[in-house]
């Protein structure tokens, strides 16, 4: 009998610590951010650098006069794209800087309520990386220029306008969009209400939201009247150099 209970005694005990040890959940990892890969790929491009803790492409200009600090902000997974306007910039007398774009640009949508607060701390979050890096790397006297595309372009925009972002000297929009009509017809009143120089750039195959944002955009300036708004439709990206050029001689920078 005082074998069996003493057994009983013991089984109890086992059973007890059982318990405790299931009771204690195993350690969490935490999320990787959503730039994680994006990141880990730029840290072996030559042209890649930390600035307030943010992986970043930066290039200087190779010319004899600095004229500014050209920002490139691409869409996401187009940064290829935009840094190939390097050389043409450089040349110019731009130091030229790209921030690596994040998902959430293309996912999130200003007209969308449900996701209103997602929203503000995605824009809270762009407008702040902006202006840190243009604050590390504007030198004293030098043109502020932000050249954004996509749903980049749309954003960028839409903070000027709202003056959570500083607005630059001047403004290039390379196929801006959001994709809701609703959004884009509020996007093309604030960039024909904004005093901005604005080169607004599309390409005439770039897909049904980019050529209806556009329309709205051109649409909304002319209504207006806005000063120093120039619509182009690009018969190829090639072109981009280019026009980029052009305007900025009409600009008087160059």
């Amino acid at each position: 009998m005082a074998r069996l209970s003493l057994s009983l005694l013991l089984l109890t005990l086992l059973a007890g610590h059982g318990a405790e040890a299931s009771e204690v959940a195993p350690p969490v990892a935490e999320p990787m951010p959503l730039d994680h890969w994006q990141a880990s790929d730029w840290k072996g491009l030559p042209d890649a650098t930390q600035i307030d803790k943010q992986t970043v492409l930066f290039a200087k200009h190779d010319s004899e006069n600095y004229l500014g600090l050209a920002i490139l902000l691409p869409d996401w997974q187009r940064s290829g794209q935009l840094w190939q306007l390097t050389r043409t910039l450089g040349r110019l007398g731009f130091d030229t800087l790209l921030l690596l774009p994040s998902p959430q640009q293309t996912e999130l949508d200003p007209a969308a309520e449900k996701k209103a607060k997602n929203s503000d701390t995605f824009r809270k979050q762009f407008a702040e990386r902006i202006s840190k890096l243009a604050d590390a790397k504007l030198q004293e006297g030098g043109f502020k220029l932000i050249l954004a595309q996509g749903t980049g372009a749309a954003w960028t925009a839409n903070l000027i306008a709202s003056e959570q972002l500083p607005a630059p000297d001047a403004l290039v929009l390379l196929d801006g969009f959001f994709p809701n009509q609703q959004s884009n017809q509020t996007l093309a009143k604030q960039v024909a209400q904004a005093t901005i120089p604005t080169l607004d750039l599309y390409q005439e195959d770039g897909g049904r939201w980019p050529l209806l944002a556009a329309e709205a955009r051109k649409s909304e300036s002319r209504r207006s009247n806005k000063l120093n708004y120039r619509p182009y439709a690009l018969m190829e990206l090639e072109e981009t150099p280019t026009r980029i050029q052009g305007w900025l001689n009409h600009l008087g920078w160059l």
